[in-house]
């Protein structure tokens, strides 16, 4: 193996360049992830590579070397005999292998190695703009089996779970798979055009700031691949704003979303949309009210209510009388908002925000020894995840015709799904439910899980009528319910089903009333696939589920704090994150 440390076209430059080199070399050996290698086989002369396999790490403990799924393979050329051994060898034929540290003393990570391809030496001989072009870095044997894990064309698709930490390279993962199986597609596409099939692949998110670094990442790998003409191409395709995934070119694809984007233009291709009131050209919602607005205007009507019976106790008028003014005003934002129109009626989206302000206003209807209306031991943010997570938001219920769990239903799910309250308290959050499904109605509002289950209804009646989709991926996939992920399925097709690659840790759940477990997930995708057998008679592999567990963007101290954090997590609420083995730097 022969490693290119730095390449400079400046000659001002060589001497920073050369102490960098000198740096991080001398700064190996404080690398925690080393590996002892022993020689497998032998070699025919003494000029031909010896192939290397892990003995066992020499800082990490032996579990974490036992778990690794693939041997590690590097090159070293044997010592002529009577030489002495290369440095980091011994006579037996070990050798320690250290990967190169970052040459600056700030930082605690390992440096990028790229493979040296024609494409890579042309660009850097013309001055490589790094603000516009990218090229694959090498990646752990755990991260290149993700993003290079495929199966033979008879062989059934399974469909790929990847959990891990901050910083473990979940994201890099996704990037570079995606980047793979387009590249593959292009070659494809090159070489047997006839039969070739144009992929087609989705990426969506919660988060738009990281839709966007994602997509951008992507592009700057398409750009070290693509001509100028090409690149142009993509880049007019991408800067259009679509709000239907019909008519997309496949240019813009791969395409990144954040879940808002996705849910909407998916919307836009069912027969009865949710969303009404859409441009009749580009499908985009008309009046749709951001999140701002939404509680300013929920509330006005009611305000204005209270404020007109107080108004009525001073002035020693009749209610009814301040209530027909009231009513006039009512009337007039009754008529602006019959112009937004989801299929319910409802115009704004109801957040976290808002239920924390409905909050005060539920009520269980059941007597308890208490008098805050039967919530009592309840905390509103654990009663907004039972709602959004298992009485609407999970699998069954969106596929449900009512898209609400039963009480019978809802007090049947397992402890370790839903982990919260016992049954006597779960039957106490159902009535609340109830109470707030009215309130919802009332002020003319909807919830997430209202917008998946109408799109899974449409789905399931009609099929997807968008442009075809073959592959799906999510990062932070732990912001989603499960009945969104459901959504992915019917988008995909039977045929795509096993297309699917989802990324995330439940240790980083932010998203309110998100309850996630990656087992869930995997027992929920398990039983789809059989139904998928059962009705269409075709082949879908179970489920990966891959851990990713080596830290790139933590030194060993940070991670010994985060760990101690985790470790009193999973003490405390055992059912609430996926158990992973100890992370490491």
């Amino acid at each position: 193996m022969i490693r290119v440390w730095g390449i400079t076209m400046n000659q001002e430059d060589k001497a920073a360049a050369l102490s960098h080199i000198a740096a991080s070399y001398s700064r190996t050996d404080d690398v925690l992830d080393t590996k002892l290698l022993k020689p497998i086989g032998k070699a025919g002369s003494e000029n031909e590579p010896v192939y290397y396999d892990v003995v066992q790490d020499t800082e990490a403990d032996a579990a974490a070397a036992a778990a690794a799924d693939l041997p590690l393979a590097f090159a070293q050329p044997r010592p002529s005999q009577g030489d002495t051994p290369t440095d980091g060898s011994s006579d037996d034929g070990l050798v320690r292998y250290c990967p190169p540290a970052s040459y600056d003393a700030r930082e605690f990570t390992m440096l990028r190695l790229y493979d040296m391809t024609p494409r890579l030496i042309k660009s850097v001989m013309s001055e490589l703009d790094l603000r516009h072009e990218d090229f694959p870095f090498r990646l752990s044997v755990k991260e290149q089996e993700i993003v290079e894990l495929t199966q033979k064309p008879n062989e059934p698709k399974a469909p790929l779970l990847a959990m891990g930490r901050s910083g473990t390279g979940k994201t890099t993962c996704i990037v570079q798979r995606l980047f793979h199986q387009w590249c593959q597609a292009r070659d494809e596409m090159k070489h047997t055009p006839d039969i070739a099939k144009p992929m087609r692949q989705l990426f969506v998110t919660a988060s738009p700031t990281l839709k966007d670094q994602v997509a951008k990442q992507f592009r700057k790998l398409q750009a070290a691949v693509l001509s100028p003409e090409e690149m142009a191409r993509v880049a007019a395709a991408t800067a259009r704003e679509y709000h239907s995934l019909s008519c997309i070119p496949d240019e813009a694809f791969p395409l990144f979303l954040s879940n808002h984007q996705y849910l909407r233009m998916l919307d836009a291709t069912v027969r009865q949309p949710f969303f009404r009131n859409r441009d009749p050209l580009t499908c985009a919602i008309l009046d749709e009210v951001d999140a701002a607005d939404q509680l300013e205007i929920a509330w006005d009507l009611e305000a204005e209510a209270e404020q007109d019976s107080t108004d009525a106790i001073a002035t020693g008028q009749p209610v009814a009388a301040t209530r027909t003014a009231s009513g006039r005003r009512r009337g007039r934002r009754q008529a602006h908002s019959d112009n937004s129109g989801a299929a319910s009626g409802a115009m704004h989206e109801l957040t976290y925000a808002l239920f924390e302000r409905l909050w005060s206003r539920l009520d269980s209807g059941i007597v308890r020894d208490d008098s805050e209306r039967g919530k009592k031991g309840l905390e509103s943010h654990l009663v907004f995840q039972e709602i959004m997570s298992y009485i609407k938001g999970s699998a069954e219920a969106i596929d449900s015709d009512a898209g609400i769990l039963s009480l019978e239903e809802y007090l049947s799910l397992g402890a370790k799904r839903a982990a919260n309250y016992n049954q006597e308290l779960r039957t106490v959050v159902y009535s609340l439910m109830q109470s707030y499904q009215r309130q919802k109605a009332q002020h003319r509002l909807y919830d997430r899980p209202d917008l998946v289950h109408h799109l899974h209804k449409q789905l399931k009646k009609d099929g997807y009528q968008g442009i075809a989709i073959t592959h799906i991926c999510r990062d932070e996939v732990q912001d989603f319910v499960q009945g969104e992920l459901l959504l992915d399925l019917l988008v995909l097709g039977p045929q795509h089903a096993g297309q699917l690659f989802y990324c995330g840790d439940t240790a980083q759940s932010i998203a309110r009333g998100v309850g996630f477990r990656f087992t869930d997930v995997k027992s929920m995708l398990i039983q789809q696939h059989h139904q998928l057998i059962q009705k269409h008679r075709i082949q879908v592999a179970e489920p990966q589920l891959h851990r990713l567990d080596v830290n790139y963007r933590s030194h060993a101290g940070i991670l010994d704090v985060a760990n101690a954090v985790v470790s009193v997590m999973q003490e405390y609420f055992p059912l609430s994150m996926d158990r992973m083995p100890r992370e490491r730097a």
